[in-house]
């Protein structure tokens, strides 16, 4: 006795009867088809598939507007001023800098000085921490 199995195929309808391995004219039609599509046309399919539906904006009120308005300007002003911050200390930092070089007594030492070093910094330099280091604590060990 063969059992009858309901499944949703994309070549069937929903609640069609499949029997057994054997496939419908239609559906082999269509795998036919589908072998000779092109990938930019499953690429399309999965991509929809993937985004899924577009949410509809949501409705605003005039207060809430002017109220998301005044939100973004204050964080448009308060990043310009982080921003102008950033800029300035940059900018001290390359005038000092243009300072120590000119500072220098001779035109040798600025020409050195203006030389990048691109040398690797060595694997033993410290680096500054909150705490002073635990002795004999070493985090990776070579056992």
């Amino acid at each position: 006795m063969m059992r009858n199995v309901f499944l949703r195929n994309f070549a069937t309808k929903k609640g069609a009867v499949k029997s057994g391995g054997t496939k419908s004219a239609k559906f082999k039609n269509t795998s036919m088809k589908n072998e000779k599509s092109t990938d930019s046309s499953k690429y399309d399919v999965m991509l929809r598939a993937l985004k899924g539906r577009d949410i509809p904006p949501p409705e605003w009120t005039e207060e809430e507007k002017q109220q998301h308005f005044e939100i973004g300007r204050k964080y448009n002003s308060m990043t310009s001023l982080r921003h102008n911050a950033l800029m300035k200390d940059l900018q001290t930092k390359i005038d000092l800098k243009w300072e120590a070089i000119n500072a220098l007594p001779t035109p040798e030492l600025r020409a050195e000085a203006l030389v990048e070093d691109l040398s690797l910094v060595p694997m033993s330099r410290g680096f500054p921490t909150w705490t002073p280091p635990i002795p004999g604590f070493k985090r990776f060990r070579e056992d």
